[in-house]
């Protein structure tokens, strides 16, 4: 799976969820927006979420998103 702009990510063992900003062409790395600061980041250890929790138990899910990661995911 690759790291796209404006995905949606977390850290395995974190809750925190931040936004790609920026990724390496070779997409090794990606710099990240972690609310309170962004940081450059291996893309290996990064997890793609298509759906995030906000206030008050809604959720937000990224669909065209969540419909290429599945498709990225079947079998050629």
């Amino acid at each position: 799976m690759r790291i796209k702009q404006s995905d949606w990510v977390t850290i395995e063992g974190f809750t925190v969820v931040g936004c790609v900003k920026r990724v390496a062409r070779d997409g090794s790395w990606a710099d990240v927006n972690w609310h309170t600061h962004t940081k450059r980041m291996q893309t290996s250890v990064l997890t793609v979420q298509t759906t995030i929790s906000i206030c008050d138990g809604w959720t937000v899910t990224d669909e065209t998103r969540s419909k290429e990661l599945a498709q990225a995911e079947q079998p050629a």
